[in-house]
């Protein structure tokens, strides 16, 4: 191959030459190993002008190497290395190729092989599975009233469903497994009637609105522990398409 035979007849050119012969004659050998793996990978075919500069860089170093030239072989035998290693640099890829991460299909932040709850609408809070929740809006055991401090979360509720007109949802109220089915049943639905009474107080009709009680058949925190039951006494919300 081309460039084969330099190897050991530059390392004994260098030997009556001063300064820094044996680094070049390094520099060298390295380019013609990329040269000649870049024509084995048929690289001299695909970017021939990219190739021929680099062959030529090369050439010229060889030359000053040759002639003793050691300190000037050295920048134009590195810049010889560099044109070599970056022969044909890959294309980037298209948006339309690149490879997709996992699909969220309605945006809201959890992946669809996650998601429990698809078409959520733009805007709507979810909890870590998807579902549309009102945002930090837990009940106190046993109770279904509607504490100040979460006015600010169900407006943004208010907010999803003015945005979205023909929206309509099922207001699901929640709680933990602390009594009998019976009650909690009953108890989830008036969880459910407050948020509905809120949302109508501030201009949503009430025939887009559809509340339900699921009492603690829908968990989604352990009821184990004090922590977890104060996440299960919750309202959640379903669009209605």
């Amino acid at each position: 191959m081309r460039f084969l035979g330099f190897g050991l007849i530059l390392s004994f050119l260098i030997a009556g030459c001063a300064g820094m012969g044996v680094q070049v004659d390094d520099q060298l050998h390295a380019t013609r190993q990329v040269l000649n793996e870049a024509r084995t990978n048929k690289l001299n075919k695909q970017c021939p002008k990219e190739y021929k500069e680099a062959e030529l860089l090369q050439k010229k170093a060889v030359a000053l190497y040759k002639a003793c030239r050691p300190e000037e072989a050295m920048p134009i035998a590195k810049q010889a290395f560099d044109k070599a290693k970056s022969l044909c640099p890959p294309v980037p890829c298209p948006p339309a190729c690149r490879k997709m991460g996992p699909k969220d299909s309605d945006g809201d932040g959890v992946i669809d092989s996650k998601d429990r709850c698809p078409n959520t609408p733009k805007g709507a809070k979810v909890n870590k599975v998807g579902c549309w929740i009102v945002k930090g809006l837990l009940f106190d055991f046993n109770k279904a009233d509607i504490k100040p401090q979460y006015y600010k979360n169900l407006n943004e509720v208010v907010k999803v469903l003015k945005a979205n007109p023909g929206l309509k949802v099922e207001i699901q109220g929640h709680t933990d497994n602390i009594g009998s089915a019976t009650y909690n049943m009953k108890l989830s639905l008036r969880r459910a009637r407050a948020v509905a009474g809120y949302l109508v107080k501030h201009g949503i009709s009430s025939s887009r609105l559809k509340v339900k009680g699921y009492g603690f058949t829908r968990p989604v925190a352990s009821n184990d522990t004090p922590e977890g039951r104060a996440l299960n006494r919750r309202v959640q919300l379903k669009p209605l398409y």
